[in-house]
């Protein structure tokens, strides 16, 4: 590979050594195999109640605009097409080639946004959009015509001129400079690319295949300076991926040097996702060849300069995402970690999710037809949702700071919200004595710290606090 990356310096790496493997497939087995259960939302989706309607949606919206109307707000869009099946795929997605498929989906997709902007005249509202997220499937998969004619729809309810981020999801298969340079005229200032893995065999294996070259080709300096920031997707745990081709991959990534980095592991649920029984299980790691795999990547790229941002994600020291990180801004939602800008979110599309206010979330229906028959019966497709009490809102709280900065601070819960924590948490003391004495976590008399070994086991820290998974 020649041009952006022939001058870096050859990544540096610390060596795990045997005994540190060891020692986290026995606390593995001791606690739960299941090492890598992530959190998202909390509380959990499979939590949520089918009893929400459009009514709630729409009061939860009108609470939100009452309290205050400037809110930092995210509006997500859901795109759910793609022209290819990957296999390791667990997105909301689609596979179609009838691109007029994906014309009358988005036909809906529009009526969307006139339900939205409706309410949010009736309520006297102008929404205070800060970023916007493309999501997919490809969003890339949209002609300019029917992009140039949704970029207009967005604008009836969003300022593109003032948002802050508008990033979009690109298939590296599918895009090229002038595409790029095209989706920067219309005001987007961020790129997440599906990158997955650059060895063949691994591409081969989930059915993705794409050279380092594409993007080689694409990100050169001059279209790198119209973008704010840009996202590589890498995920560890595919088929045929070994210490060796892991460690290639996590090079090529270094010498093309994203500003961020997402490390993605693989959720294998054939049961759920049928096409993912295309993969050969055979070839997929295990778990303990998948954490030698997240090793590697991690040391290889804190040993070249990028920031540990969470448990899985990664930004160079001079992204925004690594100033909010040492600002104490960093949230999380379901798009990975933010630099705190908002914390409400609006998602349209099928099976989007929103949250509204500290107390609700939404998603919306997955099967297309559902989607498409409420919205045309001028309903908010909701699909199911949840009201958060105060219990809800503090044990959210708690988790996502474990889970951003691997520690907490008591004091500034109890700030927050009014309680002691030692007498609230009482419960929980036990569980987390017993992972301080694994050398998971270390106790003091104003919070809990994470250690290096711990942060492995960071979801099990976690579930402590979690009421609808206790350990």
């Amino acid at each position: 590979m020649t041009g952006l990356g022939q001058n870096k310096p050859a990544p540096r790496e610390k060596v795990l050594s045997k005994m540190d493997i060891n020692l986290i497939n026995k606390l593995r087995k001791k606690y739960n195999h299941n090492l890598y259960a992530m959190y998202v939302e909390y509380p959990h989706k499979s939590i949520w109640s089918k009893d929400f309607s459009d009514t709630h949606f729409r009061t939860a919206l009108k609470n939100l605009f009452s309290d205050k109307k400037d809110t930092p707000l995210l509006l997500y869009v859901h795109i759910p097409f793609c022209s290819r099946q990957c296999f390791y795929c667990t997105c909301h997605t689609f596979v179609t080639r009838d691109y007029e498929r994906v014309k009358s989906y988005m036909n809906v997709l529009y009526r969307e946004i006139d339900m939205l902007k409706e309410l949010f005249d009736s309520y006297s509202a102008a929404p205070n959009f800060r970023e916007i997220h493309l999501g997919g499937g490809s969003p890339t998969l949209l002609h300019e015509k029917e992009f140039d004619f949704f970029i207009e729809k967005l604008k009836s309810i969003a300022d593109i001129k003032k948002l802050s981020e508008f990033a979009i999801e690109v298939d590296p298969r599918e895009t090229s400079k002038e595409k790029l340079l095209y989706y920067n005229s219309k005001g987007i200032n961020r790129l997440s690319f599906g990158v997955q893995d650059f060895d063949l065999n691994v591409q081969k294996a989930v059915n993705r295949v794409q050279p380092p070259e594409l993007l080689e080709k694409v990100l050169t300096p001059d279209i790198r300076k119209h973008f704010r920031s840009i996202n590589f997707d890498i995920m560890w745990g595919l088929p045929r991926q070994t210490p060796e081709s892991y460690k290639k991959t996590i090079d090529t990534t270094i010498k093309l040097s994203p500003d961020r980095i997402s490390l993605l592991m693989l959720h294998y649920a054939p049961d759920v996702k049928k096409h993912q029984k295309l993969m050969k299980q055979s070839e997929i790691p295990d778990v303990t060849e998948k954490t030698k795999l997240f090793q590697i990547a991690c040391q290889m790229l804190e040993s070249n300069g990028y920031v540990r941002i969470g448990f899985e994600h990664f930004a160079k020291a001079t992204d925004e995402l690594a100033t909010a990180l040492k600002n104490k801004t960093v949230h999380w939602n379901s798009l990975g970690y933010t630099t705190g800008r908002y914390l409400d979110i609006i998602g349209i599309g099928s099976g989007s999710s929103s949250r509204i206010t500290d107390n609700y979330y939404f998603q919306s229906h997955y099967p297309l037809a559902d989607y498409e028959a409420s919205v045309s019966d001028n309903k908010f497709p909701v699909y199911r949702g949840y009201n958060l009490n105060s219990d809800d809102i503090i044990r959210r709280e708690v988790i996502h700071n474990l889970r951003i900065y691997f520690s907490l601070n008591y004091s500034k819960i109890e700030a927050q919200y009014n309680i002691e924590f030692g007498k609230y948490f009482k419960t929980e003391t036990a569980s987390l004595k017993n992972l301080a004495g694994d050398g998971i976590l270390e106790l003091s008399e104003n919070g809990i710290t994470v250690t290096e070994l711990g942060k492995y086991f960071i979801f099990h820290v976690c579930r402590v606090f979690d009421n609808f998974n206790k350990q």
